[in-house]
């Protein structure tokens, strides 16, 4: 990234290589994420804060990291997994947007989540233009029905009301908490993946897919929602399908069979 104009601010528990080029580097204590973001935004609207430090930082530090924030022409706040995974979880998130919205009354400012793996925004991106809602979609009642903490796929894990799953490219037996890991390998199992990981290990039925931009055409969004067309560059192995065409397939099964109940019923 070029710095000519342009000021650097990282914020983490440690220092990191990233924070070797930055112009301010906040090294916040950990778990204490919630506490610096409502300085910062009390800052941003010009209050005085009563304290000589704030989760480890010192106030005359942030004052100027804020006063850098609000005279930029044109900002962005990115967030990494580590905002999400501290106490407070998602209310940093929401304290994030909310700083956000602050500065906008200042300046101008984005904020946009930092992305893992290869995708990911795609999915949301889909499932938010079909359904209004970009994950943890509840579609049990015959409509889509969205509400983190009751339809989120932990929770409904933990609360063992699934019975089985289909897994698409995702590993979660390796990120999911161990109760909630539990019940999903103890249930049927279903994987469709061009990877083999531990949740396909685990599965009682793996469906080896083609991959995207190499064996198969597709479409990958970047972080900023942007399509990028994927071509296809070699031929996958005999019988290797591109997910899609996979999930096109046990959908036509799924409604052959249902029409079938449907008539004998």
């Amino acid at each position: 990234m070029s710095k000519e104009g342009r000021k650097l601010i990282v914020v983490d528990v440690r220092r990191t290589k990233t924070a070797e080029i930055a112009d301010y580097f906040i090294q916040v204590e950990p778990n204490r994420d919630y506490e610096l973001l409502k300085a910062m935004r009390a800052l941003v609207r010009d209050h005085e804060l009563e304290v000589d430090k704030v989760a480890g930082v010192p106030v005359e530090y942030l004052e100027d990291v804020v006063d850098a924030m609000v005279s930029c022409d044109f900002g962005a706040l990115f967030f990494g997994l580590g905002l999400t995974m501290s106490s407070g979880k998602l209310k940093n998130v929401e304290e994030a947007i909310r700083l956000t919205r602050d500065l906008n009354m200042r300046t101008k400012f984005i904020i946009m989540p930092m992305r893992g793996h290869y995708n990911v925004e795609g999915a949301n991106v889909v499932s938010a233009w079909e359904t209004g809602y970009p994950y943890a979609v509840d579609f049990s009642l015959g409509y889509p029905r969205y509400n983190p903490g009751e339809t989120t796929v932990v929770d409904v894990l933990l609360r063992k009301e699934s019975d089985a799953a289909l897994i698409v490219a995702s590993d979660p037996v390796s990120n999911f908490p161990q109760a909630a890991a539990e019940h999903l390998i103890a249930n049927p199992l279903i994987v469709i993946d061009s990877h083999m990981n531990i949740t396909a290990r685990m599965a009682d039925v793996l469906i080896p897919s083609a991959i995207v931009g190499i064996e198969a055409e597709g479409t990958a969004y970047r972080m900023d929602h942007v399509p990028i067309p994927m071509k296809k560059v070699v031929d996958p192995p005999d019988g290797i399908l591109p997910d899609e065409e996979i999930l096109r397939l046990i959908l036509k099964e799924v409604k052959k069979i249902k029409s079938k109940r449907g008539r004998s019923g």
